[in-house]
């Protein structure tokens, strides 16, 4: 299930067996807090189990499993394996535990993006929860209740650019949401929003392309410099832009639903949305000749036979042409 789908599964009928997966943190905690909260569990200092602050070893969680409750009906064992460094022993005693089928107590498992972690774990003992994305209206609800518990409001244009430079993701979107209630005194408005938040890579790509599309020279340039200021500079730029273009190349050649488009490409449903908008710009044929572009100049970087920053400045000019 979704986690908008999650609250009210809950209301309905606990599972015995959750699995939290997804890329965005913010989702995932809120998701082991909502399972929480559903149990009403009584003294829950001996009726809450948590692991992952340190190395897990599956043993001690399937004993925390077999361990009846105390002076409460249920009890929780929350398994946090979304830092890919946890170390993991025993999860032989999980599968084992799993295959018996002798659930008296909630098991959650938070794995988020780090899936590699269960491998060979079957699915149909759990329950999944996907944290990936929300849709748009309930991030709008969330982003404003957000401000709201902090004495602030927030307008509908504030929030649209607020999702946009995140791409969508809560995460970004409520650490970003903390600079912004730091500094609006009580309405954050959309200037707020362009004079703090930070765009993330994806964005910028996309405004990029944007503007070579529309031959916004100025505006491209300033936006390559901005990008040149960062860590690794120019390096790898070619690549995430022939990234951008293949996927806008592939939107413009073929008929795949949003939700299809998002699983083959590893982006958000929003992501898609802009990236259909976008694919309009540009032609078919003058999108696989960016594509070849790329991929020339990315050998020729490799080679030795370019600069980073020529490969870049021939890109654009083929791009603006």
């Amino acid at each position: 299930m979704k986690f908008e789908e999650l609250k009210k599964s809950l209301a309905n009928n606990t599972k015995n067996n959750y699995l939290i997966q997804g890329s965005d943190m913010f989702l995932c905690d809120n998701a082991v807090r909502l399972i929480e909260e559903s149990l009403n569990i009584d003294m829950p200092e001996f009726n809450i189990s948590k692991f992952g602050q340190q190395d897990i070893d599956f043993a001690d969680v399937v004993q925390s499993l077999l361990t009846p409750a105390a002076f409460s009906t249920s009890k929780l064992v929350v398994v946090d394996l979304s830092n890919k460094y946890t170390k993991i022993k025993n999860i032989e005693e999980l599968k084992k535990y799993l295959k018996e089928g002798k659930f008296d107590n909630i098991l959650v498992i938070k794995v988020c993006d780090n899936i590699e972690s269960i491998k060979g774990l079957e699915n149909k003992y759990f329950e999944t929860v996907e944290c990936s994305e929300l849709p748009r209206d309930i991030a709008v609800k969330l982003i404003t209740l957000e401000a709201k518990k902090k004495d602030r409001t927030i307008t509908p244009s504030a929030i649209n650019k607020v999702l946009e430079y995140t791409n969508g993701n809560m995460s970004a979107c409520m650490n970003e949401l903390v600079k912004l209630v730091n500094y609006a005194d009580s309405e954050i408005a959309e200037d707020d929003v362009l004079l703090l938040v930070a765009r993330n890579l994806d964005y910028k790509i996309y405004e990029l392309t944007e503007n070579l599309a529309k031959k916004n020279i100025n505006k491209v340039y300033e936006i390559l410099n901005d990008l040149k200021g960062k860590k690794n500079g120019y390096q790898g730029l070619i690549g995430l832009i022939y990234t951008h273009f293949r996927r806008l190349l592939h939107i413009a050649i073929t008929k795949l639903s949003i939700a299809e488009y998002a699983d083959l490409f590893g982006i958000k449903e929003y992501a898609v949305k802009k990236l259909i908008e976008q694919s309009s710009i540009f032609k078919p044929r003058k999108l696989k000749e960016i594509c070849d572009t790329c991929i020339d100049l990315e050998y020729k970087m490799k080679t030795s036979q370019i600069t980073p920053v020529n490969a870049v400045d021939m890109l654009v000019l083929k791009i603006v042409e």
